[in-house]
């Protein structure tokens, strides 16, 4: 269901944090993003906005040609929806993921600027869009479990009210009069009730409604007020003619619980409905009675988010979980791509070469990339997933041959001579009859990989899920013609991480376990230390020298793992998802809070945030060569890079 892709554009950031360090980050890509939301600004209809994933709020001033992240505040936050407010389009709404604080959050400059909006002392977070009302734009109601919000005020004052028996997801208000609002949600004898009255009074309303499923959202025709559409659990849509009193199911061919998760009525035509769906784009054309597919040319990514133009009748915009931003000019049948610039993927892994000769591989939620020369990444499916996202475990690159990369994932491995353009698969030799015979079924797994530091012939292989004592990690000493289970004395089933300090001197780290070390050349293995470890990095300079990376805090072992401490002068946060050490001994921590760097062996730290506009990195690698380069992969950025101080 996947298209490859290949991105080349170099994007550059309009704003920075305060520099606390002498290196600067710059963006890299993949120029990715996972949109949910699509919102256009009427009175400009150049001007843009989309919600991503963990990416934050972009904004286009082009039509989507370029985008930029206009807002620190929004940076690497969970966003689930865009409003432009249609009393003040310079006033934008949002709703982010949000535990334990309100998730609703407003800019009162096109994105610049954002504060967190609280309704009231006691509540928190804002799942569902709000409902202006069109007739009366400074009317708005905010959806919620039980208790629900209304400002006649613009949002500068709040009223709490409640619908009897009934949670509300959705608000809509009638287009001319906003006295007569719908609630829709889940109730225990209603998912659907009505006010006439500005909100003071409710009343259960809409026959036909289904019982047993949750409305998610309402949708009342601008055109044709007494036209509503209503879309619940299951990827189920209902359709009103009569202001809601009545109402019959639509059938969009969707299958068991493949969901819907947007549907728009087209505001040159009332007749054409748009729904995202699990199954791709569905549009009908006549009111709903018969739908067809569309969406051609988004590839095989999801559109959950898009937008018609307000101006410009069969523009459509669409948000996609992946490649990012298109453009349909024939109402939604196809789609071409737009944007440059706007690089706001997860990154996961990062692995870089430490010759520096080489490409750089970025493991993204959304598939696979190598990058050749700065900034221009191409999409890798096969031979991993043809077709589809591909996900590995990891990347090891040949000490001795800087063509020669090996990439694994769970029971299979592959070699590549090319510097990562062709793979081929690395037989792996199967349990013997003998084996068989004895009991013995184990197989190399590979969950994690590692090449001996000296002999290019050595490897190390973690499994995902060994049965057998003994193999949780399996050595071969001929390049993979055969293996041996070298796991004797690790008690977890599988091995997450595998690193070498010296011949012969691996540590393995042991899924929620912790880590074991082997210093002969995994005959036995010995816990060092207990509990779930996020990374780990050995010093080159003194192999002795180990960090560990652990949602509580940075640890350091100075003698080859026999005891550790934390490490925390000038660390900020305690959750460390990523450590690497430069081949000049310099250490880098990555955090929520970004990267850090030490320069005498973990004893003191200090930020390294200039340029870093996402902050919360999750992965970090290092490049050889001349000058060396750190790549910082975050959540909601792609990657970042900067030249080694």
């Amino acid at each position: 269901m996947r298209s490859r892709v290949c991105y080349g554009v170099l994007v550059v950031l309009v704003f920075a944090i305060p520099m606390l360090a002498s290196a600067a980050w710059r963006s890299e890509g993949p120029f990715v993003a996972t949109i949910v939301d699509v919102a256009v600004d009427k009175t400009k209809p150049d001007t843009i906005y989309i919600a991503t994933s963990a990416g934050g709020v972009w904004r286009s001033d082009d039509a989507g040609q370029t985008w930029t992240l206009p807002g620190e505040e929004m940076v690497s936050r969970n966003v689930k929806w865009i409003e432009v407010d249609p009393g003040n389009p310079a006033t934008l709404w949002a709703g982010i993921e949000a535990r334990g604080s309100s998730g609703l959050w407003r800019s009162p400059d096109r994105g610049k600027t954002w504060t967190n909006v609280k309704v009231d002392r006691f509540s928190f977070a804002v799942g569902q869009p709000i409902a202006f009302a069109a007739s009366d734009p400074r009317i708005i109601y905010v959806p919620s479990t039980n208790l629900h919000f209304k400002s006649a005020d613009s949002g500068k004052t709040w009223e709490s009210f409640r619908v009897p028996n009934q949670d509300v997801y959705a608000f809509a208000i009638h287009p001319q009069n906003p006295r007569i609002v719908y609630a829709g949600g889940r109730g225990s004898e209603h998912n659907m009730s009505r006010s006439q009255d500005g909100g003071k009074t409710w009343h259960p309303f809409g026959e036909g409604l289904p019982k047993d499923s949750s409305i998610k959202s309402l949708r009342v025709s601008a055109a044709s007020p007494s036209t509503l559409i209503a879309c619940s659990g299951f990827g189920r849509v209902h359709k009103s003619t009569d202001g809601g009193a009545t109402w019959s199911e639509l059938e969009l061919g969707l299958r068991g619980t493949e969901d819907i998760y947007s549907l728009e009525i087209d505001p040159h035509d009332p007749q054409t409905l748009l729904a995202a769906t699990k199954q791709g784009l569905r549009k009908s054309i006549n009111a709903g009675a018969t739908w067809s597919s569309a969406g051609a040319g988004l590839g095989g990514y999801l559109c959950k988010g898009f937008a018609f133009h307000p101006a410009r009748k069969g523009s459509v915009y669409a948000g996609t979980a992946g490649t990012g931003f298109f453009k349909s000019i024939d109402g939604g049948e196809t789609f071409e791509p737009l944007g440059k610039g706007m690089a706001a993927g997860w990154a996961e892994k990062i692995y870089a070469p430490s010759s520096g000769a080489g490409p750089t591989f970025a493991q993204l939620s959304v598939g696979l990339f190598r990058m050749d020369e700065p900034a221009s990444w191409t999409e890798i499916q096969a031979p991993f997933s043809p077709g589809e996202t591909a996900k590995i475990d990891g990347i090891v690159f040949d000490r001795d041959s800087p063509k020669r990369i090996y990439a694994h994932k769970a029971s299979s491995w592959w070699c590549s001579d090319d510097a990562g353009r062709a793979w081929w698969k690395v037989e792996v030799p199967r349990a013997s009859m003998r084996d068989m015979l004895k009991g013995k079924l184990s197989e190399p797994q590979f969950k994690s990989l590692v090449q001996d530091p000296v002999d290019p012939k050595i490897f190390y292989s973690g499994s995902w899920s060994s049965s057998d004592p003994g193999t949780a990690v399996f050595k071969t000493i001929d390049g993979g013609k055969q293996w041996q289970p070298a796991g004797a004395g690790i008690t977890s089933r599988s091995v997450t991480l595998l690193r070498s300090a010296a011949p012969g001197n691996v540590f393995a780290v042991g899924g929620k376990d912790g880590i074991f070390r082997t210093t002969d050349g995994g005959k036995s293995w010995r816990l060092v230390r207990p509990g779930e470890i996020q990374d780990l990095a050995v010093d080159p300079t003194k192999p002795e020298r180990v960090f560990a990376a652990t949602n509580k805090g940075l640890f350091r072992s100075t003698d080859n793992g026999e005891t550790w401490s934390a490490v925390t002068q000038g660390l900020k946060g305690d959750d460390v998802a990523a450590i690497a050490v430069s081949r000049d001994g310099q250490a880098f921590a990555g955090t929520f809070h970004g990267v850090f760097r030490s320069t005498d062996g973990g004893a003191t730290w200090a930020a390294l945030l200039d340029g870093l506009v996402h902050t919360n990195v999750r992965a970090l690698a290092i490049a050889g060569g001349s000058p060396a380069r750190l790549y910082a992969g975050t959540a909601g950025g792609s990657v970042y890079s900067t030249e080694l101080p």
